[in-house]
């Protein structure tokens, strides 16, 4: 489990903090919830581009759908976000909310029921590639961390992750071939006997073994075996954080932008 400093600094991961006196839940932007032993104030300063929108909740206004203005004088205005969570801005608190959001976001009218329910400030340039799919057997941490990697490179990709990988092939096989991911990325670290399954079945079949994956190993683990049921890469990742976002961003940045395999 990542620890608080390791948390705050990969900020593009959490989507906002609620709370009360000297505890806080954060969110995280893909559906996790951690409660920390502490008070929402020390987040605020040390995430300033997070907005403090009322005493229980500090907010990544990059998760920021559309602003709602208080209805009438003295009254709290509300924030919606991109996962449908609807936050109250205080009233004291609305005008700098209110700026930030133009400035950091640009949403300019915010008062249309019918706007698009994901974040100016989220949405990528449009492209003319379709997203393609990442598929990772991964939990926990390790899978918050890839996330933030794909996240700071901004690729057209939708990210896919199972804990288990046993019935991966089947699962592939049931969809079209052009709903397959484009790479496989297996935490070998742990579960060992499940992923060696998985890669022996993926690589076993005609048509799935023409699917690149990618096999991660602690320092000093066996590298031969992954090589010998024909992985296509195997790459040693440090248990450290940062350097763990940095090897995937690289990885998946080969893979991903100098292979060419969504082209």
């Amino acid at each position: 489990m990542l620890l608080i400093h390791q948390l705050l600094e990969q900020p593009s991961l959490l989507a906002y903090f609620t709370g009360a006196d000297n505890y806080a839940w954060l969110q995280f932007r893909n559906g996790e919830r951690r409660l920390l032993a502490k008070p929402l104030v020390y987040f605020e300063e040390r995430l300033p581009t997070f907005i403090r929108i009322h005493k229980t909740a500090l907010i990544n206004p990059a998760c920021i759908s559309s602003l709602q203005p208080p209805p009438r004088p003295k009254m709290a205005g509300s924030v919606r976000l991109v996962d449908g969570m609807e936050l109250p801005v205080s009233r004291r608190r609305w005008p700098k909310v209110f700026q930030s959001v133009q400035t950091d976001c640009g949403l300019v009218d915010s008062t249309d029921s019918s706007s698009t329910n994901q974040s100016t400030c989220d949405m990528a340039p449009e492209k003319a590639l379709e997203p393609f799919l990442l598929q990772t057997i991964m939990s926990g941490d390790t899978l918050l961390l890839t996330q933030h990697g794909l996240h700071e490179l901004n690729l057209p990709c939708r990210l896919q992750s199972a804990q288990f990988g046993v019935e991966l092939a089947s699962a592939i096989l049931l969809s079209a071939p052009e709903e397959w991911p484009v790479l496989i990325l297996i935490d070998a670290r742990t579960n060992r006997a499940d992923r060696i399954l998985t890669l022996q079945t993926l690589k076993g079949h005609p048509q799935l073994r023409a699917i690149p994956v990618i096999w991660l190993v602690a320092p000093g683990q066996d590298m031969m075996q992954a090589y010998l049921l024909d992985a296509n890469s195997v790459v040693i990742v440090s248990e450290e954080p940062t350097a763990f976002v940095k090897t995937i961003k690289e990885l998946l940045y080969y893979w991903l932008t100098i292979v060419q395999l969504y082209t």
